[in-house]
């Protein structure tokens, strides 16, 4: 099976179709259920958004989405749109799958959020996926950024539970803690939307689809 299958199997999934919730921004809200991650189903079934292998992404990362054209280290060019994914080889690989899509997913929908809410909401997808497929912890969770992440997607697992009706809201208290701990990792603080400058200023990735 190809890469580009493998990611599709995910997005149409039957995790993916159980992902639901809202969050707060600037006076109003975002909404992601699973026609978020259809819909990047789709682009990548019409050639909008492309599936690739990397072959240079930083230490430690699975994947990531280039909303615009990137440069490798040996001077050949990443288009925009591209979706580069290194293996769909289990759980944590789909989750991950899942994380970057939701990037594809304000992409080409013209989201206006800035980069840190961007950032904690893909880390609650993360987590949700993680969680809702029984991935062991502490594994996936023994990293802090994504321990806190498990306590958002956890208020949202029990709305889940109880058969709330709807889009289920974030915790506050917990979408607020994990947004901090976005903000203030390593990988976010100073380097772009994700950290300090979209949580403070709300800078923005570009979202030109």
């Amino acid at each position: 099976m190809s890469l580009t299958s493998k990611v599709l199997l995910v997005l149409e999934g039957p995790t993916v179709a159980r992902v639901r919730f809202r969050f707060p921004i600037a006076g109003s809200h975002v909404t992601i259920a699973p026609q978020t991650f259809y819909h990047v189903a789709r682009a990548i079934r019409a050639g909008r958004v492309t599936v690739s292998p990397p072959t240079d992404l930083q230490a430690g990362a699975a994947a990531q989405y280039n909303d615009v054209a990137r440069t490798r280290t040996d001077g050949t060019v990443v288009p925009a749109n591209t979706l580069e994914v290194k293996a769909v080889a289990g759980r944590y690989d789909e989750a991950t799958v899942v994380h970057e899509s939701l990037h594809a997913a304000y992409d080409l929908l013209h989201t206006g959020l800035d980069g840190n809410a961007e950032e904690a909401s893909a880390m609650v997808c993360t987590a949700l996926y993680c969680l809702m497929t029984g991935l062991p912890r502490p594994g996936w969770a023994a990293v802090p950024i994504f321990a806190t992440a498990e306590q958002t997607a956890k208020t949202l697992l029990r709305q889940y539970q109880r058969g709330v009706r709807g889009i289920p809201w974030v915790g506050n208290a917990e979408w607020q803690a994990l947004r901090l701990a976005v903000a203030l990792n390593p990988l976010y603080f100073l380097r772009g939307p994700g950290g300090i400058a979209g949580l403070i200023f709300g800078q923005q990735y570009p979202h030109d689809g």
